[in-house]
């Protein structure tokens, strides 16, 4: 069950007895509680993506009446969107915007959730059996790397070329050189229907769309996979829910606000099957954990 889909479900949830509940950093008092408490999260927390269509609260059913927590989420290209979770190493726990005090904003969480991902997190990118390239790293992280500008600045530049990027499930990342688009775009999304049906990523799925790195404007866009002259496009993958209208992405998020962060060290090892990356990245996934508002 997904970290988000555990606390939108329908229906009267079993409630805990309240002497095992503990006091969350989660949920603070007063903003000077608020600005004390931060402090011991900061190093914890992390991006977190998500389909764009999740709503940004979190719902309960207290005594048959829904309350809504409201989280803080950034809006993003191909229909997904940036959340925010404290990983302790044993457990995930979404943040609630009630944690993050005033001056500092979801802009100003993402560049600490991404000095986080980029100072803690590993990771390779490995050579495709079918030549395009896989992320493999720890699966509850990997498809945050999307949001790192300078990584994408780096690896366009070992190609030399644009970049065609898939992340059809949360576990796994695959990219191709935009050059290769014609023989490369159908093989990406025979991979990405087969990671989507794996039974082992279907709790997670993130997005059928695309992303593009321009080289020559450092821009991540979503990608509009061209047609054949014939007709049908060269890249086809079922259908989502409707999601958020990229118009309504904000412009460039992540233009000015981008954390300054080194690439991280690459590792490009040859010849890995998307579905085998993504297996050889799971690990024992953090379980979420339940963060209540506090009575």
């Amino acid at each position: 069950m997904g970290l988000f889909s555990k606390f939108n479900k329908k229906g009267k949830q079993k409630e805990k007895p309240a002497e095992k509940r503990s006091e969350s950093i989660l949920a603070p008092s007063d903003e000077s509680s608020v600005e004390a408490k931060f402090e011991q999260l900061k190093p914890h927390i992390y991006p977190y993506l998500r389909p764009a269509n999740t709503p940004s609260y979190i719902r309960f059913d207290a005594a048959g009446k829904n309350i809504d927590i409201p989280l803080p989420s950034v809006p993003f290209h191909a229909a997904t969107k940036i959340f925010f979770v404290e990983d302790t190493g044993s457990s995930f726990r979404v943040v609630q915007q009630s944690a993050v005090p005033q001056s500092v904003g979801a802009l100003g969480l993402l560049n600490i959730a991404v000095q986080n991902l980029v100072k803690n997190v590993k990771f390779e990118v490995r050579a495709t059996k079918f030549g395009g390239y896989a992320f493999v790293g720890n699966p509850n992280h990997i498809s945050s790397f999307i949001l790192i500008k300078s990584l994408w600045k780096e690896l366009a530049k070992r190609v030399n070329d644009n970049l065609i990027i898939a992340i059809p499930v949360r576990e796994a990342m695959i990219f191709i050189p935009e050059k290769k688009k014609d023989e490369l775009l159908p093989q990406l999304a025979t991979a990405c229907v087969a990671l989507m049906k794996d039974p082992e990523h279907r709790t997670h799925p993130l997005t059928p769309l695309l992303f593009f790195f321009n080289k020559d404007t450092d821009r991540l866009t979503t990608y509009t996979a061209p047609k054949k002259p014939d007709g049908p496009q060269l890249y086809v993958m079922p259908k989502t829910e409707p999601t958020v209208p990229e118009s309504e992405v904000p412009a460039e998020p992540l233009k000015e606000e981008m954390p300054k962060a080194a690439a991280p060290q690459l590792h490009l090892v040859p010849d890995v099957e998307p579905e085998k990356a993504a297996k050889e990245s799971k690990v024992e996934e953090a379980k979420p954990e339940e963060s209540k508002p506090e009575e």
